[in-house]
């Protein structure tokens, strides 16, 4: 007697589906019991899941796992675009089942994996299954593309708004919060990680209901252009039509952009000074202190009394053409020096171009043999600007080259000559292919660095003189200290203690 399961799958949870989920269900089941030899096992069934990727199929993965168990002799399935629509994974569980002496007939298809040539037909029909679902997401992807582009709103719910029919409404309740947000932040001066507590504290909910609010959900509703009646999309991309991951676009794809595409909870202006805003007082850190990108210092800087941050307090010339940048402990700053209040610091502030020569001088310090440092890097780079190298590589990939082009005109004799079909030639034929895009890839690669190399002893003059001026730190430079700076402790007027990364030695310097 031989044990008989099936397997069905709708890739969608509307009614149309759902009825024909029904009908394979009642198909599959008379179409085991009419056979006295066979023994009905309950199916496996799926609702409104990709056949793309079968690791997201819940049914599908407890089938194979009841296979190990030795659960059923035999799968029934109506078709392979039902199985899987990726080649690969199609191929490698219907073996992985066969090894364990299970086969799947494809009802529709005529396919038995039992049969001879079952794994050719299965290949070929699993090939054109894929390729049908590249299609169908190009469809969709084209057709969700001009509903964009006519104004359509895609993605997830945003706060402020409600949404009918692709369209965005304003919602009143939400907007508040919306309003409030810009004004703590733009008139009252706020930063991120103090209206998202002052926004808990008075019972506000995100978007999706939470109770719990951070400094980075604060900036991305700042940032948020639909608050100004503008639409964005497109911002997030799904690159691979059978991994269905997404990714954030970065230029990949092109936005589609549509100014005034719905009514403002903000105005313009406003909107506006907000970017203004955002762009000076820098992005926020992942700890949730603010300003730790707006200056090169900011972050870096531990009073020696009571170990707290120090934080920038900038003030203008009268006639406000300068900015003078001073140094203040934090503690200091909330509770004053102490005197009146034990929570206070006695420390004292600093201005920001003392803290600029004392870098300078522990840099000039951390290297003591200056002119060893710039020959060795000067050799690391002269190797990569050789182009021997460059040459072989170059003869390398020409070689491989012409060797696949080869097999791919051998490929087309043999089916000229009627040896193997066109869908062989193809599936022969798409690996080879996809080889050779890499390596055209890699030539021109290989092409563009000799061009660079050829102007090597320009490049390698300015690259020396970069080099020297940072070893020998003749200039500050903002980016430098971002890159080697650990945090300098500042205990009195005369004394800094100066960190460098990747290093465990520290310079005491007295002022």
């Amino acid at each position: 007697m031989l044990r008989v399961t099936a397997y069905c799958r709708v890739s969608s949870d509307d009614d149309e589906q759902l009825n024909s989920l029904e009908n394979q269900e009642k198909y599959f089941r008379e179409y085991i019991e009419i056979r006295p030899d066979w023994k009905y096992v309950p199916m496996y069934v799926d609702e409104g899941l990709s056949g793309t990727i079968t690791r997201k199929r819940k049914q599908f993965n407890k089938m194979l796992a009841d296979a190990k168990q030795g659960a059923f002799d035999l799968i029934l399935t109506k078709e392979v675009s039902r199985f899987a629509r990726n080649t690969v994974d199609t191929l490698q569980h219907t073996r992985d089942l066969k090894e364990l002496g299970i086969g799947v007939i494809f009802t529709t298809d005529s396919i038995d994996t039992r049969d001879s040539d079952g794994e050719l037909k299965l290949t070929l029909m699993a090939a054109m299954a894929q390729e049908e679902s590249r299609r169908t997401s190009q469809r969709v992807r084209w057709g969700q593309e001009r509903s964009m582009e006519k104004g359509v709103v895609f993605g997830q719910k945003t706060l402020g708004y409600a949404r009918n029919k692709g369209k965005l409404e304003i919602n009143p309740s939400e907007a508040a919060t919306i309003r409030l947000i810009f004004h703590k932040y733009l008139e009252e001066g706020k930063g991120l990680p103090t209206i998202a507590r002052e926004l808990e504290h008075a019972g506000i909910l995100t978007s999706y209901g939470k109770s719990r609010w951070d400094a980075s959900a604060v900036l991305r509703l700042l940032k948020n252009e639909k608050y100004c009646g503008d639409l964005k999309q497109k911002k997030f991309i799904t690159p691979n039509y059978l991994t269905h991951q997404t990714k954030r676009n970065k230029g990949e794809e092109r936005f589609i952009f549509i100014k005034d595409n719905h009514p403002a909870i903000i105005d313009r202006d406003v909107f506006d000074k907000a970017q203004e805003e955002i762009a000076r007082r820098g992005a926020i850190s992942s700890d949730g202190s603010k300003y730790t990108n707006r200056y090169a210092f900011s972050g870096k800087l531990r009073c020696g009394l009571c170990g707290a941050n120090l934080i920038n307090r900038s003030n203008k010339s009268s006639d406000g053409k300068r900015e003078y940048k001073r140094w203040r402990c934090n503690t200091s700053f909330k509770y004053g020096a102490g005197c009146s209040n034990e929570k206070g610091c006695p420390s004292f502030m600093v201005r920001n171009e003392i803290l600029e020569r004392i870098f300078l001088w522990a840099l000039r310090d951390l290297v003591t043999n200056k002119d060893e440092v710039i020959g060795q890097c000067m050799e690391v780079i002269s190797g990569a600007l050789d182009m021997k190298q460059a040459q072989t590589d170059y003869a390398d990939a020409e070689r491989e080259l012409e060797r696949l082009n080869n097999r791919i005109n051998a490929l087309i004799d043999l089916r000229l000559d009627g040896e193997i079909s066109k869908e062989e030639l193809q599936v022969k034929r798409e690996p080879l292919d996809n080889q050779i895009a890499v390596l055209e890839e890699k030539l021109h690669l290989i092409g563009r660095n000799a061009e660079i190399a050829k102007e090597s002893d320009a490049f390698s003059n300015a690259i020396s003189e970069q080099i020297s001026s940072i070893v020998y730190a003749d200039v500050f430079d903002e980016d430098v200290v971002r890159e080697v700076l650990d945090k300098i402790v500042i205990h009195s007027k005369n004394r800094y203690d100066v960190y460098f990364r990747g290093t465990p030695v520290n310079f005491t310097l007295a002022v």
